[in-house]
């Protein structure tokens, strides 16, 4: 989905197809993502055993769906609009220290304990970060700008979304999940669209990139659905963590094909990064593990003990 936006976004003298309007593409997303629930609540329910059992208020709907759509939007728009001003490698090392902002937010809203482990491998993350900001050869402080304010997003928005489909949460299937925040995201990004904070829409290149548009939208789709049914597995920080195949991937392979160097500076501070990610992850299966052997140590003290009867003695 990167590499197809990113060509949609990209001017054509880089190869791309020079349509930079992010707001217009993330709105189409939702569309179709609306129309293709829509198809298949009523073609084939069984998909959708929550929306079939009307499980949603519009209490509940309120309180815990439409907060995921509207944090949605924000994070689309706002991460797909820096792929117009930095490059995609750039933006990919970036979003390694995801996972120290979700763990931060986590522990701020109660999810997550703080663990001094964590908090140190999560400053070595924060700080591969800054030296490959030190080393982007084409540094832009408004996309760099745009693209933290949409992991902050975003990690409130995997938050919310771990919420909302763990059994702590509303219990919904993927697809009913997708089916319910989808037009509250839709109507969000009307908001900006609406605006025409990117100038006009040039409809009739539009008609000439139909099939590309397509594609990045059922790509997208897939995502999505993807997203539901892995956090119903996981936690939200070992998702964010999951990425770091694919960052490794999209930074070689755009590089290349972009012609944007990768200097040592930022090789170094995204191994740092790694690194940082790795103990992180160390730290949470410790931590977990001490709970769990506290919690079953605490149960077998508070286990009564049986005395036997005097037929017994």
């Amino acid at each position: 989905l990167t590499w197809v936006n990113k060509l949609i976004f990209a001017p054509v003298a880089s190869g791309g197809c020079g349509f930079p309007f992010v707001t217009f593409l993330m709105l189409w997303h939702m569309f179709l993502a609306v129309v293709f629930t829509n198809i298949i609540r009523f073609t084939a329910p069984e998909l959708m055993p929550a929306v079939a059992q009307n499980k949603v208020t519009f209490r509940m709907y309120m309180k815990n769906i439409a907060p995921v759509g509207i944090c949605l939007a924000g994070s689309l728009v706002l991460s797909n609009a820096a792929y117009v001003f930095i490059s995609v490698g750039y933006i990919q090392m970036v979003k390694s220290c995801t996972s120290s902002i979700v763990y931060m937010v986590a522990v701020l809203v109660g999810e997550e304990i703080f663990c001094i482990r964590c908090g140190a491998s999560l400053l070595l993350i924060c700080t591969g970060v800054a030296a490959a900001s030190v080393g982007e050869l084409d540094f832009n402080i408004f996309g760099f700008s745009l693209q933290v304010t949409a992991t902050f997003i975003e990690a409130v928005r995997l938050i919310v979304l771990k919420a909302l489909v763990s059994s702590n949460g509303i219990q919904l299937d993927a697809m009913s999940g997708l089916y319910y925040y989808a037009p509250t995201c839709l109507v969000a990004t009307l908001v900006p669209f609406s605006l025409r904070v990117e100038g006009a829409i040039p409809w009739d290149k539009v008609w000439a990139l139909h099939p590309v548009l397509l594609a990045s939208a059922l790509i997208a789709f897939a995502l999505h659905l993807t997203i539901l049914v892995f956090l119903r597995h996981a936690s939200s920080t070992t998702y964010a963590a999951t990425g770091i195949l694919k960052d490794v991937i999209l930074i070689a392979s755009t590089s290349v094909y972009y012609s944007h160097p990768v200097t040592s500076l930022q090789v170094l501070g995204y191994c740092a990064s790694l690194v940082g990610l790795n103990l992180f992850n160390r730290a949470k299966e410790m931590k977990a593990h001490w709970a769990k052997q506290t919690k079953q140590e605490e149960a077998a003290e508070s286990t009564p003990i049986v005395q036997k009867g005097k037929d017994q003695v």
